[in-house]
């Protein structure tokens, strides 16, 4: 009857976590990318608002659109030159700072945060360069493929003339159109050795 992220853990919905995460950042405007069972999640957002002081905003999608797509139908409602994009169904407690100052020194015109993971099988790996600092190429998740490696954790920082080039009249996967063509040295990756907590299995 809901959206995944709003599926509550403990008294609240999961993705309070992330509005929680943003303010301690010190993010002011958060726009919510949403589609199917959209009206469930606005009482949720209408009450952040209003306890927050955050300027939540909502971009509602009719059809589904990808996550490339969401995100070129929110760009009129972002007013910055870089755009800090997270995944609503999983939990990095990141370093956004940290983040936001190594994709300013890298002038990536992609950066994401990665997470090292014991058992990447259910995951996607990333194939990183020497240094750690950029996304070779990315993986596709393998059940044989058992013990550790870097995954993306689902944060990204994206200036916004590349979401400018995503196609805004048919659905866009992000990870699997936009990011492999950013692999030739222009993905930049910022590595966490935090806890990676996602809801995608009820366990």
């Amino acid at each position: 009857d809901q959206q995944k992220v709003f599926a509550a853990v403990g008294e609240q919905p999961f993705v309070a976590r992330i509005v929680t995460q943003l303010q301690r950042a010190g993010v002011r405007r958060v726009i919510f990318a949403l589609g199917h069972l959209a009206e469930a999640a606005q009482p949720w957002i209408a009450r952040w608002r209003n306890e927050s002081g955050l300027d939540l905003i909502e971009s509602i999608e009719a059809s589904p659109q990808g996550t490339g797509g969401a995100l070129r139908l929110a760009l009129p409602l972002c007013q910055s030159a870089s755009i800090l994009v997270l995944n609503g169904d999983s939990f990095v407690d990141a370093d956004l700072p940290g983040f936001a100052a190594m994709h300013r020194e890298d002038a990536h015109p992609i950066s994401l945060c990665a997470v090292q993971v014991p058992d990447a099988s259910r995951f996607g790996a990333l194939e990183l360069d020497e240094a750690g600092r950029s996304v070779r190429a990315f993986h596709e998740k393998n059940p044989l493929a058992t013990g550790p490696a870097w995954i993306n954790a689902g944060l990204y920082l994206m200036q916004r003339e590349v979401i400018e080039t995503i196609a805004a009249d048919r659905p866009v996967s992000l990870e699997r159109e936009v990011f492999p063509s950013y692999t030739d040295g222009r993905l930049g990756a910022f590595c966490q050795h935090k806890p990676f907590i996602d809801i995608g299995t009820p366990e």
